[in-house]
């Protein structure tokens, strides 16, 4: 899909409200917006609009576009909401999609971005066996479409998987063969990397001073190309730690933490790594009580790393819906909030999306129409756009709640939305719905007559002869 940096958003939304406009634009309208969260410097949202862009793609067998948004759903789980086992699921849906031997090099591209993703994922997790296969997979398949340079960056990828399997011969092996790659490309940065795994060796081999000394020309060069991170701060560190020289060991894994803290880079898994390195120092200077508050510090940081596991999406829905037609309304609102809580936080668009809805229609039904218009204030109103089976429906309960507040005004500039949506032609009843509401919000005596015709007629063809009597008769005498 083509990336757009000069349309507006207010463009976007206009051309995925025509009617006229394609399932596969609409797909990418979709995609330029969640890549528009990206620019933003606080609260990104990239899934709100590419979780509803996949269900749509899916719907309509856009194969392509389904593969695209996998790729960077899988992408933004990993790198901003450290879902990796959700990540995973992903990557596997984008694969599941291609062949097995696909010899088309765009798709083998986009076999071996998600195949990465998964290599990512399962490193995070610490599953190194795993994340060694697809590390080794994904290599194999940039190298088989010429793009040598990533198939060396995943190779030396690799080269950490052996080491945290202990299988230290096999990653030394690999490292001259990849540096020399990268000295070829005079990429600085990547060489340094390659040195950094070979004294990370030396340390488990024991040879300490030897690996000090590598892991701070390492550091001299990372900070000469601007690419010093947390993660080298934290093996010079250690480094200091078996040459036991405390001092500079608690200096450089409170600058590790400091830099794994940076706003704009912050990455909270090196603040754990490097606090419990700093346990690991005071333990071995005998400093017991601050050894056990920097593992408490850790500890607590890291239990809220791990992602709100998300309730089964139609399962827990069903559950509302059952509680809401045995009437218990207050039970139903409680589980919806849960619902939308959870999802929040797991990154489940979709699933608060629905779980507002279904809060929305147990408020409407239980007659609380505050609590439905306080609902909609704050529901994300034009991600629900993308909702055919909800959009309609929903309008039509917090317009009809506007009206009962005598929020007119703003009963009229919905219900003219409604009236103005393609989709209202779809659903008859919700249609009849619509024209009863425009009766109620009506000034002009003949408007009003007009609107109650159509709402009579319009719940005949719903099929609903019970109402189309009720409007006849509650009407019948004023026009």
């Amino acid at each position: 899909m083509n990336y757009d940096y000069s349309s507006s958003e207010d463009d976007f939304w206009a051309e995925f409200d025509l009617g006229a406009t394609p399932m596969s634009r609409k797909v990418e309208i979709l995609y330029n917006l969640g890549y528009r969260e990206l620019w933003k410097p606080n609260n990104k949202e990239p899934l709100k609009y590419w979780i509803p862009a996949l269900e749509i793609a899916q719907e309509h067998n856009l194969k392509t576009e389904s593969i695209e948004l996998l790729e960077a759903i899988t992408r933004e789980l990993i790198t901003n909401q450290n879902d990796y086992l959700r990540a995973i699921e992903m990557a596997d849906h984008g694969l599941a999609l291609m062949q097995d031997f696909t010899l088309d090099v765009d798709e083998l591209s986009s076999k071996a971005h998600l195949t990465w993703g998964k290599a990512v994922a399962y490193d995070n997790l610490e599953r190194y066996s795993e994340a060694l296969a697809y590390f080794k997979s994904a290599s194999d398949m940039y190298a088989d479409v010429g793009n040598h340079q990533l198939a060396n960056v995943l190779a030396s990828a690799t080269i950490f998987a052996h080491i945290e399997l202990n299988e230290h011969d096999e990653a030394e092996k690999l490292i001259p063969e990849i540096r020399a790659f990268f000295q070829g490309k005079e990429d600085l940065a990547r060489i340094a990397y390659c040195d950094l795994m070979t004294a990370i060796i030396m340390m488990h081999r024991g040879q300490y001073p030897e690996a000090l000394a590598l892991t701070l020309e390492v550091m001299s060069v990372e900070r000469q190309v601007d690419k010093l991170d947390a993660g080298t701060l934290r093996w010079v560190a250690k480094a200091y730690m078996y040459n036991e020289n405390y001092k500079q060991a608690i200096h450089y894994y409170k600058q590790s933490i400091k830099y794994a803290s940076k706003r704009g880079e912050r990455d909270y898994r090196d603040v754990v790594k490097a606090t419990l390195g700093l346990a690991d120092v005071y333990d071995a200077m005998g400093k017991t009580e601050k050894a056990e508050a920097a593992r408490f510090d850790a500890e607590s940081m890291n239990k809220r790393l791990k992602k709100t596991q998300v309730p089964d999406n139609t399962k827990v829905l069903k559950e509302i819906e059952q509680l809401r037609s045995q009437g218990e309304y207050d039970l139903a609102v409680q589980l919806g909030t849960e619902v939308v809580q959870e999802s929040s936080e797991a990154g489940d668009i979709s699933l608060r999306i629905k779980a507002e809805c279904e809060n929305i229609i147990t408020l409407f039904a239980k007659e609380d129409y505050e609590a439905v218009v306080q609902t909609w204030e704050r529901f994300p109103q034009a991600v629900l756009e993308l909702y055919d089976e909800l959009v309609i429906r929903i309008k039509n309960m917090v317009c009809h709640a506007q009206y009962k507040l005598g929020r007119v005004a703003e009963a009229a500039k919905l219900n003219e939305q409604v009236l103005a949506d393609i989709r209202v032609a779809q659903n008859k009843q919700e249609q009849a719905y619509a024209f009863e509401n425009r009766v109620e919000i009506e000034s002009d005596p003949n408007e009003k007559k007009k609107h109650i015709s159509y709402a009579i007629e319009t719940n005949l063809e719903a099929q609903n002869p019970d109402r189309a009597l009720k409007i006849t008769r509650k009407f019948r005498d004023k026009y």
